[in-house]
């Protein structure tokens, strides 16, 4: 009997004990959802948008590189050794500049040789002129005084072996004359000659002389000096800096025409275009060339997007390009409220009472200064415009500020 009393007694008290636990926690909390609010911290300075169902581009994304519209492998055109290198890689040069010299002695000996041949077939050739003037003259005084034996003989006034000496003369006369002529061919022929090999060997001369095509810069040096070269193999490579392109390999189906349309990617289309280096920012492009038909083995036709003049350019930078194909809808934030967190993506949305919540969001392509939304979000639900590197979670936006853009939406 005692012990049924002490029991009842220790039932009694823990439940006493559980319902004055209970009363403390609802005092402790302020009791309502209200009071739950005014206990989370305020983050001053935050802004709000809210996410929008809108009309956003439908574009294809393809992946591509940017190259030199113009790039040149520099050979050397004979053998040599490299006497001088006259740039290093990164150094713009201008078309023509010294690039390398190779040692050109040998050369310069052909070419001093074919120059001194060509002045002795000059003088042949003058001596052959004067030739042929002098068995001219000789010709024509022996035609006149065949032409007088001529007369006298119709006259009867020569006998038949004086008139046999003139006319023999006057033949010797003429073959000298041809003679004459035909050494004077020979000898302008062995100048036309010593003026090709001259040519030749001024022209392989200046092959030691390794210039650049064209106006650009040096991406690629193989060559010191000292080294020996030999015809064909590539030194240098320099590429033009003033037109670059974005080769980039796109599906073959996103190049066949819409219905009752044109195919969305043709020459002369414009193209979105974000670098790796330089995110966030858009070049505008406009297709310059493009394959007629697609590769067999990745079914991609290869494009190439002319890019607009810019210092941040250069060869070898991986980039993305956008094709638009129509409009679509879509939900879109601005691009500065999401926060990347690893391979997380995600946004700090706002409730109705300004409690902010951290939401993993699954992200589309870029749009300017905004970012679609492909799943996390709803239209309409406030985000942060700018969180920064603050910590939201668990804090609440100042009312005003809700407000403001509940008000201007």
């Amino acid at each position: 009997m005692i012990r049924e009393k002490i029991t009842a007694t220790r039932t009694d008290g823990v439940r006493t004990a559980l319902a004055l636990a209970v009363a403390l926690a609802i005092a402790g909390c302020g009791g309502g959802p209200k009071s739950r609010q005014r206990a989370l911290p305020v983050a001053e300075g935050l802004r709000l948008e809210p996410a929008r169902l809108q009309l956003v581009p439908d574009e294809i994304e393809a992946p591509g590189s940017v190259i030199a519209k113009a790039t040149a492998q520099v050979a050397s055109r004979t053998t040599g050794t490299v006497m001088q290198v006259a740039v290093r890689e990164g150094d713009f040069v201008r078309g023509g500049q010294l690039l390398a010299q190779l040692d050109d002695r040998e050369l310069e000996a052909r070419k001093s040789a074919a120059e001194a041949a060509l002045q002795e077939s000059a003088a042949g050739v003058a001596e052959a002129t004067r030739g042929v003037a002098l068995a001219q003259a000789q010709a024509d005084i022996a035609k006149k005084t065949y032409d007088r034996y001529v007369y006298l003989q119709e006259q009867k006034s020569v006998s038949p072996q004086e008139f046999d000496e003139v006319e023999s003369k006057q033949h010797a006369a003429q073959a000298g004359l041809e003679q004459a002529k035909a050494r004077l061919q020979q000898a302008e022929a062995g100048n036309a000659r010593a003026e090709a090999e001259t040519r030749a060997a001024q022209e392989v001369a200046s092959y030691a002389r390794i210039v650049a095509p064209f106006e650009g810069r040096v991406v690629r040096r193989s060559v010191d000096p000292g080294s020996l070269v030999s015809p064909g193999a590539p030194l240098f490579e320099v590429e033009n800096t003033g037109e670059y392109q974005l080769e980039a390999d796109v599906p073959s189906q996103a190049v066949m025409p819409v219905a009752g349309g044109a195919s969305p990617i043709r020459r002369g289309v414009p193209v979105r275009v974000e670098l790796d280096t330089v995110p966030g920012r858009f070049f505008s492009g406009k297709v310059a060339e493009m394959e007629a038909g697609a590769d067999p083995s990745s079914h991609s036709v290869r494009v190439k997007v002319a890019l607009p003049h810019d210092p941040a350019l250069q060869s070898g930078l991986f980039g993305r390009a956008w094709f638009r194909r129509g409009e679509r809808r879509a939900i879109v934030v601005a691009g500065t409220s999401v926060i990347e967190r690893g391979q997380i993506h995600g946004v700090f949305v706002a409730d109705n009472r300004g409690a902010l919540q951290w939401r993993v969001v699954t992200l589309g392509q870029r749009i300017e200064n905004q970012v679609e939304v492909l799943s996390g979000l709803n239209d309409g639900e406030q985000v942060v415009v700018n969180p920064g590197t603050q910590e939201l979670e668990g804090k609440r936006v100042a009312a005003s500020s809700t407000g403001a853009e509940r008000d201007n939406p």
